[in-house]
């Protein structure tokens, strides 16, 4: 199957954009013409931008308008489809009385982020969007408990989002000697937006607990985002200034992945957070909240270390744990990389994505 399709996703800083790089390059490489739309400069980082289509971060009718003109210009081209990544996406998709079938897929529900009457209203103006699109991808359980009111089952489906390859390009010696870590010291690495979401400050606590229960621990934190100063002083205030390295954004954080020990995600809440694909295909000891996806394919013990949400000395006992028995460790990593193989197979993925194509153009 190919096609021409237009991917229009709103302002991203995380896994959304990473992933629609990703699958607008599978999908090319199958023979699809493929036109990725978005706010200026959202896909700065992680590859092409076809067009700008400003889809606003709110719901300001003024701003829809604009982004309605704009993705007017874009579809004079008459693609088969649009695949909106987000509610802000799809709606302004809908805004436009004839325009090609609409696949939705929806990363993460408003109650995510807001509570109380904002949830509530958000979370009419997320019903009224969905019942209105021909298809929708769901990427996570909760999410489609919450469509099972919304749309048949014939119109939506489960798939992943598609994360990107990467190769190492540096040596695990090479990554610890840029940092100035020991090459025999425990090292734990975190690839995460530093938003509220990942609750980085939680896995700040949890190091803090870590250190004394494995002297020489060091830790690194891939990633930027609005709570850095905040993070700063507040591994300061845990006596962490020697054991933790903010690290920024990196370009390949697969080679801080490949040097640590253990790898870790302290996240609040998430869909399908790409970032454990990331961490399962280097076969790392992964140590995870049990958020999203992360309960449908892993298991505790088994293929990784489940913890609360929340609950930072749980995070911590299952890191120390990793630390002092290399055998767990091991095997944990090696079983999490073939759950990785499978579960997050690149071509089963985009055979997903294309499979809810032909639902709406055939």
């Amino acid at each position: 199957m190919s096609g021409a399709v237009v991917e229009l996703l709103g302002p991203s800083a995380g896994g959304i954009r990473a992933h629609v790089s990703a699958l607008s390059r599978h999908l090319r490489e199958r023979g699809w013409a493929v036109t990725t739309a978005g706010p200026a400069g959202v896909m700065d980082g992680v590859g092409d931008q076809d067009a700008i289509v400003q889809v606003p971060a709110g719901w300001n009718p003024i701003a829809l308008v604009r982004a309605r003109g704009q993705l007017l210009s874009v579809l004079t081209a008459s693609p088969d489809l649009v695949h909106a990544h987000g509610l802000k996406a799809a709606l302004v998709v809908l805004t436009i009385r004839r325009h090609p079938p609409l696949v939705l897929t929806i990363h993460n529900l408003v109650t995510g982020t807001h509570a109380g009457p904002v949830a509530r209203i958000l979370r009419r103006i997320e019903a009224a969007i969905i019942v209105r699109v021909d298809y929708v991808i769901v990427i996570s359980d909760e999410i489609e408990v919450r469509l099972r009111d919304l749309t048949p089952s014939s119109r939506r489906s489960f798939v992943l989002p598609v994360s990107p390859t990467r190769t190492v390009g540096r040596s695990r010696a090479e990554v610890r000697n840029e940092f100035g870590i020991d090459p025999d010291a425990p090292l734990v690495v975190v690839v995460a937006r530093l938003h509220p979401q990942k609750d980085l400050g939680m896995f700040l606590r949890a190091l803090a607990e870590v250190e004394r229960l494995v002297p020489s621990t060091r830790a690194i934190i891939v990633g930027d985002g609005p709570e850095h100063d905040h993070l700063v002083t507040q591994s300061h205030g845990l006596g962490l200034q020697r054991v933790v390295t903010f690290a920024g954004h990196r370009a390949n954080p697969v080679d801080e992945m490949n040097a640590a020990d253990v790898v870790a995600l302290s996240s609040r809440w998430e869909g399908s957070p790409l970032v454990i694909a990331e961490y399962l295909a280097v076969g790392k000891p992964l140590v995870t909240t049990a958020v999203g996806t992360v309960t449908r394919h892993l298991t505790d013990r088994v293929d990784a270390r489940l913890v609360p949400v929340g609950d930072h000395r749980a995070l911590a006992e299952a890191i120390a744990e990793l630390l002092h028995d290399p055998a767990l460790a091991a095997s944990i990593g090696a079983a999490g990389h073939r759950i990785g193989q499978t579960v997050f197979d690149v071509d089963t993925l985009v055979d997903g994505v294309e499979a809810a194509y032909a639902m709406v153009t055939s």
